[in-house]
């Protein structure tokens, strides 16, 4: 079953054209990197899928049904946003059932699903610490972990490697392909960094001046890039 089914999306900032007919479908447990330039419209992708920006034209559609009339806490998404959004004053315990605690979940829900997560992404006897205690990679773990415990439909990333140091980043970028796979996450990731795309999608849709101008596996686009943006790229992988 298609997950998430985006149908001629169109997004502008007055006369501007951010999102051009964005037409994109991805499978359950798949993770989708959304790839290109600066100012490409990614990120806006992000926020359209999200609802926290209303396409001007064309359907959101998640497990077939529209959800463009939705807002964004209807969705059933989890998002981490470039910064991870942890709560300086709340310990990794109470970071990651914070939307558990929003919804009124049953206490020993919230206490299990808090103890499956800090075992899922490895972080269990760190548990008590604040985020001002941990690194950038835990910190993105607790993210996801938060992220992950409300049980999304789908989850949505917006640039999850840029805060860590390139000494750690390869560690990292294993890390979170392995939580996402195991949690069974269906999954759309922002990335600019082409060597992190391949690392990390499933498949790749390249965006350029607002238009999705090809999707593929790494393997695909590497072999048959077919416009010269994808091209480059590539290129700056070998440079």
């Amino acid at each position: 079953m298609k997950i998430l089914r985006l149908e001629n999306v169109c997004k502008s900032y007055g006369e501007t054209r951010a999102l051009d007919m964005v037409n994109l479908e991805t499978t359950a447990g798949e993770f989708m990197v959304v790839m290109g330039p600066s100012g490409c419209g990614k990120t806006t992708l992000l926020l359209v899928i999200l609802g926290a920006l209303q396409p001007d034209e064309g359907h959101v559609i998640i497990d077939g049904e529209a959800v463009d009339d939705l807002p964004m806490e209807s969705r059933g998404m989890g998002y981490v946003p470039q910064d991870f959004g942890l709560f300086p004053h709340m310990n990794v315990r109470q970071n990651i059932s914070f939307g558990l605690e929003v919804k009124n979940t049953p206490r020993e829900v919230i206490d299990q699903t808090v103890k499956r997560m800090l075992s899922l992404v490895q972080l269990s006897q760190h548990s008590e610490r604040r985020p001002s205690e941990l690194s950038g990679g835990e910190k993105q773990r607790v993210a996801l972990a938060r992220a992950l415990a409300t049980n999304p439909s789908l989850l949505l990333l917006d640039e999850p490697l840029s805060s860590i140091d390139e000494a750690t980043k390869t560690h990292v970028r294993e890390s979170l392909k392995k939580i996402l796979k195991e949690a069974g996450a269906t999954t759309i990731c922002v990335l600019h960094n082409p060597e992190d795309a391949f690392a990390l999608g499933d498949r790749i849709a390249v965006m350029n001046k607002g238009r999705i101008i090809q999707v593929g596996t790494p393997q695909e686009l590497l072999e048959e890039p077919r416009d010269s943006i994808v091209k480059k790229l590539i290129a700056t992988m070998y440079v």
